[in-house]
C-alpha cells in the first residue's frame, strides 16, 4: 500500500515473467525534466520500476551512452535522442495529449522512447508503458501510437467539503480535507496518479448539490452540502495547492457552483440571467478565479432541479442560464458542463429532459457542455439510453455515467458497471437515419464524458475492492470507448491480483456476471426501476427494498405492472428517432429487458418464451438471488491465492450480498404476487396464506 496505509489498486506494479527482460532495457533512465509535469513523470518511473525491476532505476542527466539499453522520456525539441529516433513531423500530428511509444537503436544501444506534443501527453504515455509493463509484455518492437477519443474526461465528486461527507458516497469521508488547505497530503498525490493512470484529465472537486444558507445564517447546518464557500476568496486561494498538484498529472480543477450565488452572497437583489449585473458579477468571480488557478477547467451547475435554483426562477430559459456564465468562462478559456437533470415541473422525469433540452439545440454557447445522463430517469441498474442524444446535434454534449453504486449495491454489493456503459456507448442513436452511436457524439472539442465518482477516505479508496474496477474502467472506456469490456477487465484482473490463471479466471467471471445478477433481484428485470427504498428528505439510503413506494415508476396495479412511456400513455417512445420509437411503441418488438420500462402489461400478459410478465419476474428475482450466491461461492474458491486483508474483505462482502439478494428477491416476488395474485408456477412464492416456514 502507498505509504504504508492505503492501497495501490491497479497501480501495484508487481515483479512479473518478463522482469528480467525489463531491467536489460530500462535500468537506465534519461527524462526531461523541464516541467512539473515531468517531476510526476520521474516520480512514476521511480515507483514503478522499484516494482517491476526489482530495484530502483538509474536517473541521467544526459543520454547513458555506456549503457546497453535505456529509457528516454521526452520531447524531440528537448531531448537530441528522441528527435533522432522519432520524426518531429509524427510528434507535432498528435493530439495535445497523445503521445508515441516506440522501441529503436541508438548508437548501437537498443532503447524505448516515449515521447509527445506535450508535457501531458508525457504523463500518459508514462502511464501507459508502466502499464504495458505490468502486464508482462514485451518491450519488443513497440511502436504505438495513442490518442484520447474524447477531449474531456471528467470525474464529478459529490463531496460536501466542510463535512467532509460524501453524498452517494460508500467508502468514508471525503478524500479532501479543505479546511487543512493549503497544506497538501500524500493521499492527493495517490489520487491523482490513480486518475492520470487512466487518463482522466478533469475534476470536479464539490458536489452538485451546492444549497446556500439563507442571509441571516439559518438553517446553515442543514443547507450547506456541496461547498458553496468555495466561491469566496478566501476558499479560492485555499485551492490554488490543490489545483497545482492535479496539474502536475495533466488534471484541470473544476467547481459546482450553485447558480443563485450572486443573490445569496454576491449582495445582489437577484442572480437573472438577463441581468447586466449578474453578467458583470459572474464575469468578475471567473476573472478571480483565473488569477488565483490559470488553467481552472470551468463550472458544473445543477439548475432548476430538486431544490436548486435556476433560471426559471427568472422567468428565463437554460440557454439564458448557461450562457451568461460560459460568457464569463470564455476569455479564460474554461467551460460551462449545464446538468440536463432537470424534472420537477412533470409527473414523469424521464419526459421532461427532452422537452426541455431539445427545442434549445444550437442556441447554446460553444463553451457549454450540456451534460446528459446515460438513461432519463437517474441511474438505474438499467434504463433505455436518454433520447436527448443523438437528437442534439449542433450542442455539445456530455454523457453522464455513475460510477458510484448508488442503485447497485452502494459498494456493498459487486456490481460490475463497464458492461452496462458498454451497452450506452455502443447504442445506435438512430439506425436507419445518420446511425450515430453514442460513443461516436462525444470525439469534437467541447463534447466528453464526466463520471459520478465516490471515492473517499478508507483505505480501499471505494468501500469494495472489486468496485475498484468501475473507476478504472470509466477512466479507459473514457480515454477510448471502443475498448472492449473483456480487455478492460483483464487489465484491471492482472495488474490488481496478479497472473494466476486461476486468478484471472474467476475474478473476470464474476466481475462479468455480476451486474445481471443485481438487475435480477433487485428490479426483476423486464425494465422495471425505482423499487427502493426512499424514505424521509436527506435520509434515503436507496439501498433496501421497497417497491411499493414508488408507484409512480413501476406502474403495478390488480391488472397489470409497468408504465405506458408509449404513444398510448405519456407520448415519451415518440422522442426518438421513427425506427426506435416504433420498436419500443409495440410491446412485441420491444426489447424484453426494457418492456415494463414503456408498457403497462397484464400479469399474465405472455412473452416469446411462453412465460407470462409475473412468472419471468418470479423466475428472474431467484436467479438473481440464486447468483449472488453462486458469485460468493467462487470468490471463496480464492482462498489462499490472494493477501488475507483483501481476501477476507471480500468474502464478508459477499456473505452480506447473499444476505440482502435474498431480501429483495422475498420482498418483491411477495410485492408481486399481492398485486397480482397469481401463484408462482414453480410454487416458490407463498400464498397469501401460507406460513413463514413456507420458504418466502
Amino acid at each position: 500500500m502507498s505509504g504504508g496505509k492505503y492501497d495501490d489498486c491497479w497501480l501495484r506494479y508487481a515483479e512479473n515473467g518478463t522482469s528480467k527482460s525489463y531491467r536489460e532495457r530500462c535500468s537506465n533512465v534519461y527524462a526531461s525534466v523541464e516541467a512539473p509535469e515531468l517531476g510526476a513523470v520521474r516520480d512514476e518511473l521511480r515507483r514503478g520500476f522499484r516494482g517491476l525491476l526489482g530495484r530502483e532505476p538509474h536517473f541521467w542527466q544526459h543520454p547513458p551512452r555506456s549503457a546497453d539499453g535505456f529509457l528516454a522520456v521526452g520531447t524531440p525539441a528537448e531531448m537530441e535522442v528522441v528527435s533522432d529516433c522519432v520524426s518531429s513531423e509524427a510528434v507535432e500530428s498528435l493530439d495535445d495529449e497523445g503521445f508515441l511509444i516506440r522501441t529503436a537503436d541508438w548508437e548501437g544501444a537498443e532503447i524505448v522512447v516515449v515521447t509527445a506534443s506535450t508535457d501531458r501527453g508525457l504523463v500518459y504515455g508514462t502511464f501507459y508503458l508502466l502499464r504495458h509493463m505490468s502486464l508482462g509484455r514485451p518491450l519488443d518492437s513497440l511502436d504505438v501510437v495513442r490518442e484520447p477519443t474524447n477531449a474531456e474526461r471528467i470525474v464529478n465528486h459529490w463531496d460536501n467539503p466542510f463535512r467532509r461527507s460524501v453524498e452517494r458516497g460508500y467508502a468514508g469521508p471525503s478524500i479532501f480535507d479543505f479546511e487543512r488547505l493549503p497544506d497538501l497530503r500524500e493521499r492527493y498525490v495517490d489520487y491523482a496518479r490513480l486518475l492520470a493512470s487512466v487518463g482522466i484529465n478533469g475534476i470536479v472537486v464539490n458536489n452538485v448539490n451546492t444549497q446556500i444558507p439563507n442571509r441571516d445564517g439559518a438553517n446553515e447546518a442543514t443547507n450547506e452540502l456541496g461547498g458553496w464557500q468555495l466561491l469566496e476568496t478566501r476558499y479560492l486561494e485555499k485551492l490554488t495547492g490543490l489545483a497545482a498538484l492535479f496539474r502536475r498529472y495533466g488534471i484541470r480543477l473544476y467547481l459546482s457552483v450553485n447558480f443563485g450565488a450572486p443573490e445569496k452572497f454576491g449582495d445582489l437583489d437577484t442572480a437573472d440571467p438577463c441581468d447586466d449585473r449578474i453578467e458583470q458579477w459572474w464575469a468578475a468571480k471567473a476573472d478571480e478565479i483565473h488569477e488565483c488557478i490559470p488553467d481552472f477547467g470551468g463550472f458544473l451547475v445543477k439548475a432548476d432541479s430538486e431544490g436548486q435554483p435556476g433560471p426559471y426562477n427568472y422567468d428565463a430559459d437554460h440557454v439564458n442560464g448557461a450562457n451568461v456564465l460560459a460568457r464569463a468562462l470564455e476569455p479564460h478559456s474554461g467551460r460551462v458542463w449545464w446538468r440536463a437533470f432537470v424534472y420537477d415541473s412533470h409527473e414523469d422525469r424521464a419526459v421532461q429532459q427532452y422537452n426541455t433540452f431539445e427545442p434549445l439545440d444550437g442556441e447554446f454557447h460553444e463553451n457549454v457542455t450540456v451534460q446528459v445522463k446515460n438513461g432519463p430517469i437517474d441511474f438505474q441498474p438499467r434504463e433505455p439510453v436518454s433520447p436527448v442524444f443523438g437528437q442534439m446535434p449542433e450542442t455539445n454534449l456530455g454523457l453522464e455515467l455513475q460510477i458510484t453504486g448508488e442503485y447497485t449495491g452502494q459498494h456493498v454489493h459487486a456490481c460490475y458497471h463497464v458492461p452496462m456503459w458498454k451497452e450506452v456507448l455502443e447504442f445506435d442513436t438512430d439506425p436507419e437515419g445518420r446511425g450515430r452511436r453514442v460513443k461516436n457524439l462525444f470525439t469534437e472539442e467541447g463534447t466528453g464524458i464526466a463520471g459520478v465518482s465516490g471515492p473517499g477516505d478508507d483505505p480501499n479508496w471505494t468501500g469494495h475492492y472489486l468496485a475498484q474496477a468501475n473507476l478504472y474502467g470509466y477512466g479507459r472506456l473514457a480515454w477510448n470507448p471502443d475498448l472492449d469490456d473483456e480487455t478492460i477487465t483483464d487489465e484491471w484482473v492482472r495488474q490488481t491480483f496478479g497472473d494466476d490463471p486461476a486468478v484471472i479466471e474467476t475474478v473476470t467471471d464474476i466481475m462479468h456476471d455480476s451486474w445481471p445478477a443485481v438487475i435480477d433481484y433487485t428490479t426483476g428485470g423486464l425494465g422495471l426501476l425505482h423499487m427502493m427504498y426512499n424514505g424521509e428528505a436527506r435520509l434515503e439510503n436507496h439501498y433496501d427494498p421497497s417497491p411499493e413506494e414508488w408507484p409512480g415508476y413501476h406502474g403495478a396495479t390488480e391488472d397489470g405492472i409497468g408504465k405506458d412511456r408509449n404513444s398510448k400513455g405519456n407520448g415519451y417512445t415518440q422522442q426518438y428517432p421513427a425506427a426506435l420509437a416504433a420498436g419500443y411503441d409495440d410491446p412485441e418488438t420491444c426489447p424484453n429487458e426494457l418492456l415494463l420500462f414503456f408498457h403497462h402489461l397484464p400479469w399474465e400478459y405472455e412473452l416469446e418464451d411462453g412465460r407470462t410478465v409475473v412468472q419471468t419476474l418470479y423466475d428472474n428475482c431467484f436467479a438473481g438471488a440464486a447468483e449472488a450466491e453462486r458469485l460468493r461461492d467462487e470468490w471463496n474458491s480464492l482462498d489462499g491465492k490472494i493477501d488475507d486483508e483483501r481476501f477476507r474483505h471480500i468474502a464478508e462482502r459477499f456473505d452480506e450480498q447473499v444476505v440482502q439478494a435474498e431480501r429483495w428477491r422475498d420482498t418483491l416476488v411477495a410485492f408481486f404476487y399481492e398485486r397480482s395474485s397469481v401463484p408462482d408456477q414453480r410454487g416458490r412464492v407463498p400464498s397469501a396464506d401460507a406460513s413463514d416456514e413456507s420458504g418466502a
